[in-house]
């Protein structure tokens, strides 16, 4: 009965959701966030020099990272955390991405 009333638990908290359907998505950095660290940096004690330094090194990262990392919803990010099986499946699934296809032509 547990079994049951914890699946429906998580189908409640996944539909209650605010990513609803959109459990992952490309982490966006935006040029408003790149200014409002531009204005903590302006107002830092630190040498010009160094400043500029680490603003082009946070520009770059910023751009990385929207290739490399992704936002997710609570709900998935519990549910790959409580379920080592599920990341794995996630992992197989994307090494295997289009073999399906290549397979039926």
């Amino acid at each position: 009965m547990g079994d049951i009333l914890d699946k429906a638990t998580a189908l409640i908290r996944c539909k209650d959701c605010p990513w609803y359907k959109n459990c992952v998505t490309p982490m966006q950095i935006s040029a408003e966030d790149i200014g409002q660290f531009r204005l903590m940096m302006q107002k830092a004690d630190l040498p010009e020099s160094a400043k500029s330094e680490i603003e082009n090194a946070l520009e770059g990262i910023a751009s990385m990272s929207q290739d490399m990392l992704l936002q997710s919803c609570p709900v998935f990010t519990q549910r790959l955390k409580e379920d080592p099986k599920l990341a794995q499946r996630i992992k197989e699934m994307m090494q295997h991405w289009g073999e399906e296809e290549e397979q039926g032509k």
